[in-house]
C-alpha cells in the first residue's frame, strides 16, 4: 500500500459518502472491531436490532445507546422501522421521518411545538427545559402547572392543522415521555461521522485498521483475546512474534495476515525492540547466536533474549522453546566477556550439548500457555482445548451431556469443558468462605462463576488454576451460577460436580 498523504486523507475520510454501502455493510458485521461509538455493548445490541442502512439510522443508534433511550424509545423505533407504520398525522411525520416516526432528537421536539403547537422557537425552547425537569420523579407543583398551560396551548394549534384534541394530547404526552431522554442531533451527528471514517477504514483498509486496534488493545488483556477471536472469525490469521519478521507493533502482511509485533512483547520493550529493527536493515539474523552477537551491549538484557525465545520469536531455528531456554542460561553464564564470533559460537554449541544430555526436556502445551500468560498478558497461539481434548468434547456433546460453550448454558445443570484461568476466595458477609472462579470455553469466552460456601467447601480442594475441567453449570436470572439448582447433601456427588479433565 503506497504512503497516505494529506490528500488522500481528505478525499478518503472528509468527504466520506454516506450513501456507500459498504459502510452499512461493516457496521452489521457481528465481529466488527474498534468501531467509534458502536462496539459497546449497549450499541452493539442496538445495532444487531435496528440492521443499519443509513447514515440516519447510524445516528439514532448513537442517540440511543444509552440506559433511558436504549428501553424507552428503542423497541418503538425497531418496530416502526419494521412495519412503516406512524402512529401521528402527516404534519409530525414530516418531522419525524428520519427517525422512522420516533421522537429521538431534542430539534425534533423544539420543532414539534413550533410547527404543530404555534409556539415560537424561543416558547419551544423554553419549553424543552421545562420538559426536562418534568422527567425527574419529584416534580415542582409550578412545572406542572405550567406544562398544563402549555398541552392546552399546544392542542390549540394543533387544531388549527386540523389535528383533534384527542391526538394532539397524545402527542404531548408522547412528547413527554420522550424528552427525558431526547438527545442533540447535532452532537450525535457528529460522534456517528466519527462512526463513519472507522467503519470506512475497517471495511477499506481492513488488516492496516485491525492492526492498530490489536496494538491499542494490547494494553487491555481484558478485551484482547475477545477482539483477536473476531479477527480470526473473518478469515484474518494472528501470526505470532518472529524475530525476522515482525515490526514493532501488530502489522498487516502481504497474505492479507496480521503478524504480532515485538514491541508488544511485555520486558522486551521500544529500546530493544529500536534495536533490532536496525540491525535487521543489515540482514536477517541467522541464529540465536548471531542475533547476540550483533545487538549485544545495546539494551538486550537476558531477560529480553527469554521474553523473545519464549514467545516463538525463533521457532524457526528450534522449536522446543524449554531447552532453548535452558540453553541460553548456561550460555548466559559461560559467555563472560567473550566476544569473538566463534568463540560464543562454541559456547552455545556446548551449552547446547549439555542441555541435550539431559532426560527429555519438552515444551508441553501447559508450558505454552504459561509463556504466552507471561509475556502476552493472555493466551493466543495456544490452549489447552487441544485437538485430542475437542474431539473427546464433541462426542460428549453429540451424547448432549455438557453444554458446548457457555453461550449454550440453560436452565440444567450440566458438565461444560472449561479452564480455570483464575480462583478469588473471601469470606461472605456470614464469615463463610465462598468464591469466583474466572473460567474459559474452547471458543476463549471468559466469564467468573460464583461458587457459594455450600459447595465451595467440599469441591475447592479439586480446583486448580490454568487445567481444564468438567464443571456442573447452569443458567439463573441471565447469569451462569455453578452446581446444581436443587440442593443434595451428598459430598460426593457435590465433588463430582467438579472433575479435572486428563488428570
Amino acid at each position: 500500500m503506497k504512503e497516505c498523504t494529506k490528500t488522500d486523507l481528505e478525499k478518503w475520510i472528509y468527504k466520506l459518502d454516506e450513501k456507500d454501502s459498504n459502510l452499512y455493510l461493516e457496521a452489521n458485521n457481528t465481529d466488527k472491531i474498534g468501531i467509534f461509538q458502536l462496539n459497546g455493548n449497549t450499541a452493539e445490541r442496538l445495532c444487531n436490532e435496528v440492521r443499519p442502512e443509513n447514515f440516519q439510522e447510524i445516528i439514532a443508534i448513537n442517540a440511543m445507546a444509552r440506559p433511558g433511550p436504549l428501553e424507552t424509545c428503542a423497541p418503538y423505533y425497531v418496530e416502526r422501522k419494521e412495519s412503516g407504520i406512524s402512529p401521528y398525522p402527516k404534519e409530525v411525520e414530516e418531522i419525524l421521518k428520519e427517525s422512522h416516526y420516533t421522537f429521538l432528537y431534542q430539534e425534533q421536539i423544539i420543532e414539534t411545538f413550533h410547527k404543530i403547537g404555534g409556539f415560537t422557537l424561543d416558547e419551544a425552547d423554553g419549553v424543552r427545559g421545562l420538559m426536562k425537569k418534568l422527567s425527574k420523579a419529584e416534580k415542582a407543583e409550578d412545572d406542572v402547572k405550567a406544562w398544563n398551560k402549555t398541552v392546552k396551548k399546544f392542542i390549540r394549534g394543533a387544531s388549527k392543522l386540523g389535528i383533534d384534541e384527542s391526538m394532539a394530547t397524545k402527542i404531548s404526552q408522547d412528547l413527554q415521555a420522550f424528552s427525558g431522554y431526547s438527545f442533540n442531533k447535532s452532537h450525535a451527528t457528529s460522534y456517528s461521522y466519527i462512526a463513519l471514517i472507522t467503519l470506512y477504514l475497517s471495511y477499506y483498509f481492513r488488516e492496516y485498521f485491525y492492526s492498530s486496534v490489536l496494538t491499542y488493545e494490547m494494553d487491555r488483556d481484558k478485551y484482547l483475546t475477545d477482539r483477536i477471536n473476531s479477527v480470526r472469525k473473518q478469515g484474518i490469521e494472528i501470526l505470532p512474534p518472529d524475530i525476522n519478521k515482525s515490526d514493532s507493533h501488530f502489522k498487516p502482511e502481504d497474505n492479507g495476515n496480521i503478524r504480532f509485533g515485538l514491541n508488544d512483547i511485555k520486558f522486551v520493550g521500544e529500546k530493544a525492540t529500536t534495536t533490532i529493527l536496525e540491525e535487521r536493515k543489515n540482514g536477517e539474523f541467522k541464529s540465536i547466536v548471531d542475533f547476540y552477537v550483533r545487538t549485544r551491549g545495546r539494551t538486550m538484557t537476558i531477560k529480553v533474549i527469554e521474553a523473545l525465545i519464549s514467545t516463538g520469536c525463533f521457532d524457526w531455528q528450534d522449536e522446543n522453546r524449554k531447552k532453548v531456554l535452558q540453553t541460553i542460561k548456561i550460555f548466559w553464564e559461560r559467555k563472560k566477556s567473550n566476544k569473538l564470533e566463534e568463540k560464543l559460537m562454541a559456547i552455545y554449541e556446548e551449552s547446547k550439548k549439555i542441555i541435550d544430555s539431559l532426560p527429555a526436556i519438552e515444551t508441553t502445551m501447559e508450558d505454552l500457555v504459561n509463556y504466552e500468560k507471561t509475556f502476552f498478558g493472555v493466551k493466543v497461539f495456544s490452549s489447552l482445548f487441544t485437538d485430542n481434548v475437542l474431539k473427546a468434547v464433541k462426542k460428549l456433546m453429540d451424547m448432549k451431556v455438557v453444554y458446548p460453550t457457555l453461550e449454550d448454558v440453560g436452565d440444567r445443570s450440566m458438565k461444560i469443558p472449561v479452564i480455570i484461568n483464575s480462583i478469588r476466595s473471601f469470606n461472605d458477609k456470614n464469615g463463610n468462605e465462598m468464591a469466583f472462579i474466572n473460567i474459559e470455553d474452547q471458543t476463549g469466552k471468559e466469564i467468573s462463576v460464583p461458587v457459594f460456601q455450600s459447595y465451595w467447601k467440599h469441591v475447592k480442594e479439586n480446583v486448580v488454576r490454568d487445567k481444564l475441567f468438567l464443571i456442573n453449570v447452569y443458567m439463573n436470572n441471565d447469569s451462569v451460577v455453578f452446581g446444581q439448582p436443587d440442593w443434595t447433601e451428598s459430598d460426593f456427588k457435590i465433588k463430582r460436580m467438579v472433575r479435572q479433565i486428563g488428570k
